[in-house]
C-alpha cells in the first residue's frame, strides 16, 4: 500500500513521496511526487495509487508530472465542496445546536468568498471582509461566535492539505458589558402592565424566581417538588440538573408544560414555543420603556434572580450554585455590580437593615410567589 510521506533535505525544505511497501521487495521504493505542496501532492499520490499494481509487477510507469506537456492539473475543491463534507463530519461529532450554528457561520462566510471559490484561494482579507460586512447587523460577540465555526472548518481543511496555510483569524473585541437584569421598579410596572394576561404575569414570576433557564423549564419533567432537566440535546449544563419548586412554581411549571405539549401536538417547533415566549416578555419590556436591542431577553430574569440572591447572601458560591454553574468564575460576573447599586435597585431587601435582609427577601418573594390556597390556575397563553 502506498503512504503519502514528506521528506526535508539537507537545505531544510521539505518534498513529497509516494512510498510503496511489497513483500517481494527488500526496502520500500519511494516515488518521488517532485513537489512541496501537499494539496499537489495529495492528487499526484492518488495517480501512484492508481498505478500500484503495475509498479509492483516491475513494470515502467511515466506519470503526469514527469510529462513537461503533460502537467498535473489539481482540482481544487471549492468552498462549498469543503463545507459539505465537513458538515457530514460534524453531524456526528458535535450537538445539533453545535452543528446548526456551524452551518449558519459557514453560510454566512460563503456569502463573503462565494460558494465556487478554491479553497486554496481562502485568504486573511476574506476574513476581514467578513467582520466588517456583518458588522453593520451583529454585535462583535456574535461576529466572534461566527469566527469560531469558521476557524474550526479553515483548521480541518488546513489538516487535510486543502489549503496550503491557515488564514489568520483574529477576534474583534467585545466590550465588557455587565449583564442587563429588572430592578424593583421596573418588575413592579410588568407586573401592573394591562396587556400583560396573568397566565404571563405568573410565568415570568417562576423565572425571576427559580433563575432557571429558559429552555430548562421545557425540557424538564416534574419529580415531586423538584424539577429534574436531564442532560439532553438543548440543556446548556450538558448533565441532568435539578431545581427544587415552590407550589407556586410547580403549578406554572405544570401548565407551561401542558401548553408546550399542545404545541408540539400541533406540529410546531420547540424552538418556535421558545420564541413565543420570548418575544412576549420583550414586547413587555417595550411597553415600559426599558427594551435594549440585543440585551433585554428573557435570560435578563435569570441575572434579576442572581444579583438579588448576590445582594441577600453576599456569598457568590452560594449564587454559584443556585445557577447551576459549573466554574465560579462564570458567575463572578455578578461580582462586578456595586452593593450600592444593587442597594438602589432592591431597596425591599435592605429596608430592614441588613440583619434582616433575609427576612425582606422572604417577603418579596412571597409577593411574587402566592401561596398556594391563593393561587389560580395559570391562564391559557393568549
Amino acid at each position: 500500500m502506498a503512504y503519502l510521506k514528506k521528506i526535508t533535505n539537507s537545505a531544510g525544505k521539505g518534498y513529497y513521496y509516494s512510498r510503496i511497501t511489497y513483500v517481494k521487495w527488500s526496502k520500500a521504493k519511494m516515488v518521488s511526487l517532485n513537489t512541496n505542496s501537499k494539496v499537489t501532492a495529495r492528487v499526484r499520490h492518488s495517480e501512484v495509487e492508481r498505478n500500484e499494481k503495475d509498479i509492483k509487477i516491475g513494470m515502467d510507469i511515466s506519470f503526469s508530472w514527469e510529462n513537461d506537456e503533460c502537467r498535473t492539473q489539481v482540482k481544487q475543491m471549492t468552498y462549498a465542496e469543503g463545507v459539505k463534507q465537513w458538515l457530514v463530519i460534524k453531524e456526528i461529532n458535535v450537538s445539533k445546536g453545535t452543528h446548526k450554528r456551524y452551518a449558519i457561520s459557514l453560510n454566512a462566510f460563503m456569502n463573503i468568498v462565494g460558494d465556487v471559490t478554491p479553497l486554496s484561494s481562502v485568504t486573511n482579507q476574506n476574513i476581514e471582509d467578513f467582520k466588517k460586512y456583518y458588522s453593520k447587523f451583529h454585535t462583535p460577540c456574535g461576529i466572534n461566535i461566527n469566527l469560531r465555526g469558521i476557524k474550526a472548518f479553515l483548521r480541518w481543511t488546513y489538516e487535510e492539505g486543502l489549503i496550503e496555510k491557515m488564514p489568520k483569524i483574529q477576534t474583534m473585541k467585545e466590550p465588557k458589558e455587565k449583564p442587563k437584569y429588572i430592578t424593583e421598579k421596573n418588575w413592579r410596572d410588568l407586573m401592573d402592565l394591562d396587556s400583560l394576561s396573568n397566565w404571563w404575569k405568573d410565568l415570568f414570576r417562576m423565572y425571576v424566581t427559580t433563575g432557571m433557564r429558559r429552555s430548562e423549564a421545557l425540557l424538564g419533567y416534574i419529580d415531586g417538588s423538584f424539577l429534574i432537566v436531564p442532560a439532553i440535546e438543548g440543556n446548556k449544563a450538558r448533565r441532568e440538573t435539578e431545581i427544587e419548586l415552590n407550589d407556586f412554581q410547580l403549578n406554572v411549571i405544570k401548565a407551561l408544560h401542558k401548553e408546550r405539549d399542545k404545541n408540539l401536538a400541533k406540529g410546531n417547533k420547540m424552538v418556535t414555543f421558545e420564541g413565543k415566549i420570548t418575544k412576549k416578555f420583550t414586547d413587555a419590556c417595550k411597553n415600559i420603556g426599558i427594551y435594549v436591542p440585543r440585551k433585554t431577553t428573557l435570560h435578563c430574569l435569570r441575572h434579576t434572580f442572581a444579583v438579588k440572591k448576590y445582594l441577600e447572601t453576599r456569598d457568590l458560591y452560594e449564587v454559584c450554585k443556585r445557577l447551576n454553574h459549573d466554574k465560579l468564575s462564570t458567575t463572578q460576573i455578578y461580582s462586578k455590580f456595586s452593593w450600592s447599586r444593587l442597594e438602589q435597585d432592591f431597596p425591599t431587601l435592605m429596608e430592614h437593615g441588613s440583619k434582616t435582609t433575609k427576612i425582606a427577601n422572604r417577603e418579596t418573594d412571597n409577593r411574587e410567589t402566592p401561596p398556594l390556597n391563593n393561587y389560580i390556575i395559570p391562564r391559557q397563553m393568549n
